[in-house]
């Protein structure tokens, strides 16, 4: 199938437009400058890669978590990993649950393979997961429980 690229942009408007992210009890962030540049591309019905033409040899697999085209917030190289692991931030959905919530998510990049390592919630309806930073993994505290995404070794 043919893939179609959408811009992150409509993402939003799309996602409101759909109702769900209008229902949720608090609003989207706005991007931040680091945003800029990418977009989202689905391949089958809900299959969504996150490109950026800076980083052409990248995609980043995006987890979803309702019926709607996930909006890019963020993206940060973080120093302390030497500049090797990478946080997309992303809105990942609006379940539609008992509890309405808007799911934000980080997918954790290793810039060098560019393998995707894991895509754990950093917050639902703007309440801020607790993330545990260590040398060799990310211990992710959500409401169902604890994620672990392992790290490559430092060097």
């Amino acid at each position: 199938m043919a893939k179609r690229a959408i811009m992150a942009v409509l993402a939003l408007d799309m996602a409101v437009g759909g109702g769900t992210a209008a229902r949720a009890s608090c609003a989207l962030p706005t991007p931040t400058p680091n945003a800029y540049g990418w977009y989202v591309v689905e391949g089958d019905p809900f299959d969504f890669t996150a490109r950026n033409p800076a980083l052409p040899d990248l995609g980043v697999p995006l987890l979803t978590d309702a019926p709607v085209i996930p909006r890019v917030l963020d993206f940060v190289v973080l120093p302390r990993y030497g500049g090797r692991i990478a946080l997309l931030q992303y809105f990942s959905g609006d379940p539609g649950t008992s509890e309405l919530v808007t799911l934000i998510r980080n997918a954790v990049v290793d810039l060098q393979t560019g393998e995707t390592l894991g895509m754990p919630v950093y917050s639902a309806d703007c309440v801020s997961m607790d993330w545990r930073w260590y040398d060799e993994r990310i211990e992710v505290h959500e409401h169902n429980g604890v994620e672990i995404v392992a790290l490559p070794p430092m060097h």
